[in-house]
């Protein structure tokens, strides 16, 4: 088993214009958390605290009436109706960023499953690809720091096996299946927000 193949909870494969259920989504998201543990605890910890308040907001929001808010698409129609969705606090937001890190982590293992072993390499370019454009100095400069503490690639990919058994072509091939989900998901928040007009360009 591997930290990919190991998960519960899995992304769902999306087909464009279909909508995301909300519970699975979030608990495949909070299934993947723990891999900015595996590129560094320390480093990577305002990340995953970031994706981990993003998910509770959503959570939060689904559990006041699960009836209500199904899908990602309902909360953020929702949102949008209310004339609330750009607010800072907003699920909307929330699920924007959630999204941005997803994108990180996609390019990230991309790099990787096309044979970059160069993992700052890796994180550089996932990181101008989901984050740098919305991130202010200061926290792109708190981003370059946790950039260049990424492991070695033969730890990376010992620390998503789940024992010593697992070869690395398992690791590989389970990260591949992976990041196809992933990226349908992601396409699909993006193709959503394209056409509710809903994606922000607002730094932090």
């Amino acid at each position: 088993m591997t930290f990919f193949s190991s998960a519960k909870h899995q992304f769902p494969v999306i087909s464009q214009g279909q909508d995301i259920e909300t519970v699975p989504f979030l608990a495949a998201c909070s299934e993947i958390v723990p891999f900015f543990d595996i590129l560094g605890p320390t480093a990577f910890k305002p990340v995953k605290s970031d994706i981990s308040g993003n998910i509770s907001r959503l959570q939060k929001k689904y559990d006041t009436d699960p009836s209500k808010y199904p899908t990602l698409q309902s909360i953020v129609d929702e949102e949008i109706a209310a004339g609330k969705s750009q607010g800072s606090s907003s699920c909307t937001i929330g699920l924007l960023w959630l999204k941005r890190a997803l994108e990180f982590i996609y390019v990230f293992m991309e790099a990787v499953v096309q044979g970059e072993e160069d993992l700052v390499k890796c994180a550089n370019k996932a990181y101008d690809s989901s984050l740098r454009k919305y991130h202010g100095w200061i926290v792109q400069g708190v981003f370059s720091l946790a950039v260049r503490a990424v492991p070695y690639h033969k730890d990376l990919i010992n620390g998503l096996k789940k024992d010593d058994s697992v070869s690395n072509e398992k690791v590989i091939a389970d990260a591949q299946d992976f990041i196809v989900n992933l990226k349908s998901c992601i396409d699909e928040i993006n193709h959503f927000y394209t056409v509710r007009g809903q994606h922000s360009e607002d730094t932090v």
